[in-house]
């Protein structure tokens, strides 16, 4: 029989990726990311940036608004020196009548005229201007011998407490629209940073999504479920991987069928000539064609014994196709599984002395006939090679969960082998001595695999527990 092999595609679905226009939902991973990272940290930048430019121009306003604050301050200061200096002077010019004094204070009266307009003009508030012109009412003439300089010192008194009252509501005013600054920058980052956070999970949501239906085809291909497509939604290259995938799935479908076409051939192929050696070697045992030496009959021993194992691997692998293929719906009581079984090994038991216990409750619940029964067929009968004096079975069903135990006082299982020991073929080191094909629990976890449980191994002080876990409703799939 001919065989088909795995053959890749000659146009792979990534390369015509390359060059495909992709919107925002049909590209990479990785660029979604960072279009939807960039999507929202744009804006905190802007806001960022525009909080720093707008702080640094706050700041340099309230800066020249408390050097232009110092030196008005200064100002009025010096303007009531130097109305105070002046009414002295025109006091003691007064009794001296001296024509340089008076000069020297017609010239300080001009300057301090000056400082007079110049604090009126700093700022031009309708109450402070008011008070100003007053003041300046008191200085009707150009001569400073005009000016009533006691008066003039009263109405600035007055105008002292107003003209410090407008220099703090000044700086108070930018003061509060920096504080207001402040507000609308972290309300702009209250509503940003959920955003953002938003964002980043909706992406992480969607990555996430993704790489769980890639695990869960993996998952599909690992355990041998072939017959559902295989169908990937989201990002342009996950779609493609997924078409992919579903080309690898019908390829290994294929060779899977053309595996178990092959292995029932082959072992019913086999049966005809092995039924044949065997009758041959029984009539040679018989001496039925004259007397047998005793090399003779340790050739015949031999063979015996090859024919033997070679019966045992050929119904191991008609178990194994059987374990394989989409198994019967047939349900039995698993009372009747268990007689089945007693029947089966009851010369094997006999010949061992070993003591078979059954600890089962719920024994008219029905199970799947077929896989139940090559299951505990594989356990018991490697039980049967490994024991001491004991082998215990138990059977239970918890809230619709079937367990299934069996425990022998053997050798045990290496720690190191126990991942190992469901691939077919292979035989831990406490097999040497004993028959066998080593494919016992590759058919267990196929039939597990098949009723869509769990096969384990507990720890035990002594021999070898394994334990299976399946749903009682759970009927066999395809493989």
């Amino acid at each position: 029989m001919g065989t088909v092999r795995l053959k890749w595609p000659k146009t792979l679905h990534f390369a015509q990726i390359k060059n495909s226009p992709s919107k925002f939902f049909s590209q990479s991973l990785s660029q979604q990311a960072r279009l939807a990272m960039l999507l929202a940290l744009v804006p905190i930048v802007i806001l960022a940036l525009w909080y720093a430019q707008q702080t640094a121009h706050q700041q340099q306003k309230i800066n020249e608004i408390y050097n232009k604050n110092q030196l008005l301050i200064l100002s009025f200061n010096a303007l009531k020196s130097d109305i105070s200096a002046l009414e002295k002077a025109h006091l003691n010019n007064q009794l001296l009548n001296n024509a340089e004094l008076q000069k020297s204070i017609e010239s300080k009266w001009q300057t301090t005229k000056k400082r007079i307009d110049f604090l009126k003009s700093s700022y031009p508030i309708e109450k402070l201007v008011a008070k100003w012109q007053q003041l300046q009412l008191l200085t009707p003439g150009e001569q400073a011998l005009e000016v009533d300089y006691g008066q003039l010192q009263r109405q600035l008194l007055a105008i002292e407490q107003p003209f410090q009252n407008v220099l703090e509501a000044k700086l108070e005013r930018q003061a509060q629209q920096l504080a207001q600054l402040n507000q609308y920058f972290l309300f702009g980052l209250f509503i940003l940073i959920p955003l953002l956070v938003v964002i980043s999970l909706l992406v992480i949501r969607r990555v996430t999504r993704q790489l769980s239906a890639l695990e869960e085809v993996i998952w599909q291909l690992g355990e041998g479920r072939f017959d559902t497509p295989i169908n990937l939604h989201g990002s342009e290259e996950f779609v493609a991987l997924g078409k992919e995938l579903d080309w690898l799935r019908e390829e290994l479908q294929r060779s899977h069928k053309q595996k178990e076409t092959f292995l029932r051939h082959v072992s019913h192929e086999l049966k005809t000539p092995l039924a044949s050696l065997s009758e041959g070697n029984s009539l040679l045992q018989s001496g039925s064609f004259g007397a047998i030496s005793s090399p003779q009959q340790r050739i015949i021993k031999i063979m015996d014994g090859a024919l033997t194992r070679l019966a045992t691997l050929i119904d191991d692998l008609l178990n194994y196709s059987a374990a394989s293929h989409p198994l019967a719906q047939q349900q039995h009581p698993f009372a009747h599984i268990k007689d089945e079984l007693m029947k089966h090994f009851a010369l094997q038991i006999d010949e061992s002395n070993i003591e078979l216990k059954w600890h089962d409750k719920s024994e008219q619940t029905c199970l799947p006939y077929l896989p139940v029964k090559l299951i505990l067929t594989q356990l018991i009968g490697n039980a049967l090679q490994y024991a001491n004096s004991t082998i215990e079975v138990k059977y239970r069903v918890v809230h619709n969960d079937v367990f299934i135990d069996v425990k022998d006082d053997g050798p045990g299982i290496e720690l190191s082998e126990q991942h190992k020991l469901t691939q077919p073929f292979y035989r831990g080191k406490h097999s040497e001595n004993h028959v066998g094909s080593g494919l016992g629990l590759a058919i267990v976890s196929e039939c597990v695999k098949q009723l869509k449980g769990t096969i384990r191994w507990q720890h035990a002080n002594q021999g070898c527990h394994i334990c299976i876990q399946f749903p009682s409703y759970g009927a066999p799939t395809n493989a």
